[in-house]
């Protein structure tokens, strides 16, 4: 049992460093009572300001609950990340950023004891992303340059963190109550692991309004999907699959052209299966909460 606990660890902290930032979309809190409505569409559209540098800190934390032969296992993964965005210019139609690392933390807590902690060898280090003025990551191959320790993990990257560290924007403009569908796959690989994420989004434009001259837009989206991850790792091969659902809000400034606060919730549950060296296969429920927050920006 023990090599079996070991084992789900490992694995872990490996499908957790890949899939954290997985699953971000739109939408955002609640505005308060009294906040006058703007009622005519709005485009709402990706343009950070040269004049200004933009740090955000996303948080995320993960619980996995397995059961092994009857016993529960769980186990918790708390993440911190933290960088600097900016503008660089545009290509075409499309903006370009310079990310700079400010922080990167990653600790789990098991029955096996205790890992991971401040990743402090990259911090200070940049590299330039593309992005489309909806949010879509156009190209983010600077980011695989960017490479990290966590211990007990192995070597890893930065681009899963920003193929989805942006929320997608509707594509026309929008007013308060619409409501569009999307599907995206979502493909990740590594030195030990390959994954598809399929992501299926229902979201609604909550509300657009005015406080304290600002232009807010809330968006709110709900998901389901599925995942199918692999991974091998010390001689082991895993997978793990099963079907999530979840929710995500965001907040986004209309004027100034950046989101200033996300927020989601996401559940997986399904099975994890070892084929080598001997085949087992166990329940596995994975509940991820995560906050990707503007420093020093009122969030309404």
């Amino acid at each position: 049992m023990k090599i079996k606990f070991s084992f789900s660890v490992k694995f872990l902290i490996c499908f957790i460093l890949m899939v954290l930032p997985i699953l971000s979309v739109i939408t955002l809190p609640q505005d308060k009572a009294g906040n006058t409505q703007m009622l005519p569409p709005v485009s709402l559209r990706y343009n950070y300001p040269v004049s200004k540098d933009i740090k955000y800190l996303n948080t995320t934390k993960v619980l996995q609950t397995m059961d092994i032969n009857g016993q529960s296992m769980d186990v918790n993964v708390n993440g911190v990340f933290g960088c600097t965005i900016k503008a660089a210019g545009l290509v075409g139609n499309d903006l370009k950023l310079e990310v700079v690392v400010d922080t990167l933390v990653q600790s789990t807590d098991s029955p096996m004891g205790s890992s991971g902690g401040p990743v402090t060898d990259i911090n200070g280090k940049s590299f330039s992303i593309i992005l489309a003025p909806n949010g879509k990551t156009i190209d983010f191959t600077e980011a695989e340059k960017i490479v990290y320790n966590i211990e007990g993990t192995g070597e890893s990257n930065l681009t899963t963190t920003f193929d989805n560290f942006f929320p997608v924007l509707p594509a026309n403009p929008v007013k308060a109550g619409d409501t569009w569908n999307a599907t995206d796959t979502l493909k990740m690989q590594t030195k030990s692991m390959r994954g598809t994420t399929v992501v299926n989004s229902v979201t609604t434009l909550d509300s657009l309004y005015v406080e304290e001259g600002v232009e807010w837009a809330r968006v709110k989206s709900s998901l389901t999907g599925t995942e199918d991850i692999t991974v091998q790792n010390q001689g082991m091969d895993i997978k793990m699959t099963g079907p999530y659902e979840g929710s995500v809000i965001v907040l986004f400034d209309v004027k100034q052209g950046y989101f200033v606060k996300q927020t989601g919730i996401t559940k997986m549950t399904g099975n994890m299966e070892i084929t080598q060296p001997d085949v087992m296969k166990f329940p596995v429920v994975l509940t991820r909460t995560y906050t990707s927050e503007m420093l020093n920006e009122q969030g309404k």
